[in-house]
């Protein structure tokens, strides 16, 4: 049986028994049955705008609140971590408007994404107390200093130019764990939390 690489030992944050099927561990918001619907409605108000995008499934639809890491493989321990930073957590909720619309991520495959260019005190507030929490809880290697809440449409090719879109507001009725699995179509739900 070969040795299992160093890197594989070290360089993951979640080292696991499925090699090649990359996983990834965040807290997200998602629309809701209605928003979910709107935001749809939203996308193919765009299409015709931009006929090269690669267009996300509306059933994927969600707000990236922190992302926690990614490996080769689940481990167990990090997600009850994850879980017990959520312990009597009793956040008020907060509506969120997306009002523009930004092209982000990767240069060579730019997300096309509603976003909230000034996200209100109160999401900002909303967003560094579950920060908190994770940092307390020993998330500290991708905790962001700043938050650009944003939900993503498309993936769109390089030097898209983004056009002016009415704003959309959405009010989260949960925080949701969520993990993504190469090669699974939907999101695995390992925790959830109303907002109260």
């Amino acid at each position: 049986m070969p040795a299992t690489p160093a890197s594989s030992q070290q360089g993951d944050l979640f080292g696991g028994p499925q090699p090649g099927r990359l996983h990834r561990l965040f807290f997200a918001l998602q629309p809701s049955g209605g928003e979910r619907e709107a935001l749809r409605h939203r996308a193919e108000d765009l299409k015709a705008a931009y006929p090269q995008a690669r267009w996300v499934r509306p059933e994927r639809y969600h707000l990236t609140l922190h992302f926690l890491g990614e490996s080769d493989g689940p481990r167990e321990d990090l997600v009850r971590r994850a879980r017990e930073a959520m312990q009597d957590w009793r956040p008020e909720p907060v509506g969120i408007t997306l009002d523009h619309l930004l092209c982000l991520g990767n240069p060579k495959n730019p997300a096309l994404t509603l976003a909230a260019l000034h996200p209100s005190p109160a999401v900002v507030a909303f967003w560094r107390g579950l920060q908190q929490r994770l940092l307390r809880a020993g998330f500290s290697q991708h905790m962001g200093r700043s938050f650009v809440p944003h939900l993503t449409l498309a993936y769109v090719p390089p030097r898209t130019v983004p056009v002016d879109v009415p704003p959309v507001v959405l009010h989260p009725q949960a925080v949701h764990l969520l993990q993504s699995v190469e090669g699974e179509p939907d999101y695995r739900v390992l925790g959830e939390w109303p907002l109260e």
